[in-house]
């Protein structure tokens, strides 16, 4: 994060707002929890009775044990006893009751209760043994007929059973219309069960929800530390709602505590990932703190959990969040990120009710209030779910205003490589025009501009021989039909090529003593082969079939063609081959055959010449089928 200008204030209106709104939802939060809930009315009320400490579970064991005048609420007088196992003995006057169905109402009660009535039972709140079931935030609530107990000396007995004896009790018990009754508990389950349990699993799926969204941005590792301490924090606040415990009561106390100390080291690691800070050090030296204050926990008595966890744990894990705090009012100094305030009040509020809580369960406040972290549980995930939901959507706009660019930057290009890339074809076919009348001119130049200065130098010399004058002309006639037929870019397709320059030698050959066999066959086409690749090949073709016709003496002429594949290179072969006396290759008069292997190397084809005196001659040209740019 940029820091920002100094010369702004250290919080701005909207600042101002969110804390003004935090003051009213803290109000609001003690007011549901302490004012929201009215109990039933005093005239329903059980005032007093006696209380016998005993491990029976059944009333008619009570006679002879030791009975102590208490009233109710029985904060104080129940830890005296130190006892996990108390019997409450409550005088019933049910002639003043004037409806019929009854409802005995236990507004608190340290941990589970059973309800006899005249030594009958009425209900309990669940196991009365082993793993007892936890009822403290949940009300208890047994119907009865008053017309079988009417007119009768009745006595309530409640059996109230705990894990420890300071923190067994029975708070407020209220015998009235079941229909009235109903409607208070209700209330109270509503605000002390449902609110808790609704925020509880609130939490759990934005745990689930973040997870899945680290699985797609790894590198936000924030996400992963927000998913790992709200699922720890749900955990631990299980504990107010679940009643009926899966493991042993010992663990269990000890894993509440635990998974609220880690949430807070995950917290300050989720803090340092969202400001962009990470502080290596801090957080090793954190993790070995927490480390270290775990260890006591390894002692496995209740009681000693319970002090250890409440009177130096929850104090010494405290501190991490106060440093949590003060991390970010410094991060926000020198940012002024406005999304930071609503992260130092998530924090504000967990020291909050976090201190009322410990202060609950260290009885500096009555026993039997309420719980209350949740609301720190649900200003948390709103206020940070709100922050990085604004973030992953601030991030996407950025990534989606980046690709726009990039988009608008690649149309631009492909423009200009469009503009560029018809700019170079116009060049190259410019370039191409003027390479061809280039080489037009220099074919004319040395071949028919040759043969027509020679022709020229022989009229003017008087040496005119009618019959030589006309061959010399059809010669320069012929090679000029050459060049214009190297122009057509069909011939590229070498038997269309050969049959072009049969025709043009068809008075050449009708005219000659030999017989021709022509064995021409489809060919691969020759992409990218070129106006002058074509004309030397067809140059090559007839150099050989006029040597033939002058020289060789010949009966007979074959002109075929193949293909085959060597090193995994196709080549296209034309064979010209006569029957006649042969030729030495080593005599001086070889030129026509040294003038077609310079043509074969323009082309980049491979020339081969078969002959012996007196058994003819073959003339082989391979050409690739791939040509190379160089070969043009």
């Amino acid at each position: 994060m940029a820091e920002a200008p100094k010369d702004r204030p250290i919080i701005n209106k909207k600042g101002m707002i969110s804390f003004g709104l935090f003051a009213l939802y803290v109000i609001l939060a003690f007011y549901v929890s302490y004012l929201m809930q009215p109990s039933p009315p005093s005239q329903y009320k059980l005032e007093s009775g006696q209380l016998i400490s005993s491990q029976v579970s059944n009333p008619d064991a009570l006679s002879s044990a030791k009975r102590i005048n208490i009233s109710l609420p029985g904060w104080v007088s129940a830890q005296d006893t130190s006892s996990t196992s108390l019997w409450y003995i409550l005088p019933l006057n049910l002639d003043n009751k004037t409806q019929r169905k009854l409802a005995v109402y236990l507004e608190n009660v340290s941990q589970n209760a059973e309800v006899f009535l005249n030594k009958k039972w009425l209900g309990n709140g669940g196991s009365m043994s082993g793993n007892l079931t936890r009822n403290r935030n949940h009300t208890l609530l047994f119907d009865f007929d008053k017309t079988s107990h009417q007119g009768k000396q009745n006595i309530l007995s409640i059996h109230v059973v705990g894990d420890l004896s300071k923190n067994t009790y029975l708070g407020n018990v209220y015998v009235g219309p079941s229909q009235i009754i109903k409607q208070y508990a209700s209330m109270q389950d509503h605000l002390r069960v449902d609110l808790v349990t609704a925020v509880t699993f609130a939490m759990l799926l934005t745990s689930i929800f973040f997870s899945i969204l680290w699985l797609f941005r790894q590198n936000d590792s924030h996400y992963l530390f927000y998913a790992i301490f709200t699922i720890l924090w749900t955990y631990h606040d299980s504990n107010h709602f679940l009643r009926d415990i899966p493991i042993n009561v010992i663990t269990w106390e000890i894993l509440a505590p635990l998974s609220f100390g880690y949430t807070m080291l995950c917290v300050v690691y989720f803090v340092h990932r969202y400001t962009g800070v990470v502080a290596r050090k801090i957080e090793k030296l954190a993790l070995l703190y927490v480390l270290i204050l775990s260890l006591p926990f390894l002692y496995h008595d209740l009681e000693w959990v319970i002090f250890y966890a409440y009177s130096i744990w929850s104090p010494a894990i405290a501190f991490l969040g106060i440093y949590t705090i003060h991390f970010i009012f410094k991060q926000f100094l020198k940012t002024k990120d406005e999304q930071l305030v609503t992260l130092f009040i998530g924090g504000i509020s967990i020291m909050i009710f976090g201190m009322h809580d410990l202060f609950l369960a260290t009885h500096v406040i009555p026993k039997h209030s309420p719980y209350m972290i949740h609301f720190a549980v649900l200003l948390v995930i709103i206020v940070i779910s709100i922050n990085l939901i604004n973030r992953f959507v601030r991030s996407m706009n950025v990534v989606e205003h980046y690709n726009q660019e990039l988009q608008l930057e690649i149309k631009q290009k492909t423009e200009e490589m469009e503009y560029s890339y018809g700019m170079l074809q116009q060049l190259t076919k410019k370039y191409s025009v003027a390479e061809e009348r280039q080489r037009i001119m220099r074919d004319i130049h040395d071949g028919i501009g040759g043969q027509l200065v020679a022709t020229l130098a022989s009229i003017e010399a008087g040496q005119v021989n009618p019959k030589l004058l006309s061959t010399s002309l059809k010669a320069a006639l012929q090679d000029l039909r050459l060049v214009i037929d190297s122009l057509d870019y069909e011939a590229e397709d070498l038997p269309t090529l050969l049959g072009m320059l049969r025709m043009r030698l068809s008075e050449q050959l009708s005219n000659a003593s030999l017989k021709l066999h022509w064995k021409v066959e489809n060919l691969p086409r020759i992409d990218h082969f070129g106006p002058t690749n074509v004309l030397h090949t067809m140059r090559i073709v007839q150099e050989a079939i006029t040597n033939a016709i002058k020289h060789s003496n010949a009966k007979n002429l074959t002109v075929n063609t193949d293909e085959f594949v060597q090193d995994n290179l196709q080549y296209a072969c034309i064979t010209i081959i006569d029957d006649g006396i042969g030729a030495d290759l080593n005599s001086s008069s070889g030129r026509g055959l040294l003038n077609m292997k310079k043509r074969s190397d323009l082309i980049g084809a491979n020339i081969s010449f078969d002959t012996h005196l007196g058994k003819g001659m073959s003339i082989r040209l391979e050409i690739p089928v791939i040509q190379k740019l160089g070969h043009h």
